[in-house]
């Protein structure tokens, strides 16, 4: 019987490179291993076939000797072909299988049950739970407790908050997840932050940035306003004429994060349009808008 291409053997084009053709063994290999088809003996055959294709394809000099003169290079009793039982699959599963010839480890685990071979210890689920937080607790730190349902009951967790912990970061607890499998060790418990929003502050990466409302005679003659942002207290002037989204910046007094790096914090002008007016405010107003008219004649 006339052997099957060893390019089609593995479905790869001639022009395939190593790495391509690396893959699609690997791709046979774990789906016809006789391990994975016990008693299977067309599987076996498709994997000792793949196996013989993908040990002369990646040979640089045995390749070059298949796509010259095909099998006839190998004609002579199969004597620079090696057994299945060694080589290629321990290249590319680092010494996966445990019987048969190979050597063990990795990809061993994947069979283990079908061989009927002794379970390994593994580490537990780690329980991966949402965690809201305060904007001050998250910019200042804080310790808080949390009631969490962990492996059907539900435990108190003494949590302490980071300063500087960003939204999307995770605060570990090793060995407070789900139990070990076989002996394992526990997995971790990990809490993801959120933060809740605040009424005048926001952060972006380590800047804060506070809005000041200011009325709208204020920032057109320009005043003088008290911030208080967490912690700090200071006057800041605002010039005649600033305009509504105005930044005014504070170099290093923003937020220092995990890392010790602190950023700066951006005091933002919001001018309050008033409504309600009265008639008295309503005609000095119109007043000065005349004025304005006229200036631009």
């Amino acid at each position: 019987m006339s052997k099957q291409d060893y390019y089609s053997v593995l479905g790869v084009s001639k022009t395939s490179s190593n790495q391509e053709i690396k893959k699609a063994y690997k791709k046979l290999a774990m789906k016809y291993h006789p391990d994975k088809n016990p008693g299977d003996s067309a599987a076996e055959t498709k994997f000792k076939n793949a196996k013989e294709a993908y040990e002369v394809l990646t040979d640089a000099d045995k390749r070059q000797q298949y796509d010259d003169f095909g099998h006839d290079a190998f004609s002579n009793g199969g004597q620079d072909r090696q057994r299945y039982s060694h080589g290629g699959f321990d290249d590319i599963f680092g010494g996966g299988f445990g019987q048969r010839g190979f050597g063990g480890s990795d990809f061993e685990s994947m069979f283990s049950q079908a061989r009927g071979g002794r379970s390994r210890a593994q580490k537990g689920q780690d329980k991966d739970f949402a965690f809201t937080v305060d904007f001050v607790d998250a910019v200042q730190g804080a310790e808080k407790v949390v009631e969490l349902p962990i492996n059907g009951t539900t435990k108190k967790i003494k949590v302490k908050i980071p300063a500087g912990i960003k939204d999307g970061e995770k605060i570990r607890f090793s060995g407070k997840g789900g139990a070990g499998v076989n002996g394992g060790p526990a997995g971790d418990l990990l809490l993801t932050i959120a933060t809740r929003r605040h009424e005048n502050l926001e952060r972006e990466e380590n800047d804060l940035i506070y809005t000041a409302v200011v009325d709208m005679a204020s920032a057109a003659l320009g005043s003088e306003i008290e911030v208080n942002v967490l912690e700090m207290r200071f006057k800041l002037k605002v010039p005649a004429g600033t305009q509504p989204g105005r930044k005014f910046k504070i170099k290093g007094k923003g937020v220092t994060d995990r890392k010790g790096v602190t950023g700066d914090l951006f005091v933002q002008i919001k001018v309050d349009i008033p409504t309600g007016l009265t008639e008295a405010e309503r005609a000095l107003l119109e007043q000065f808008k005349a004025l304005r008219d006229e200036a631009t004649l």
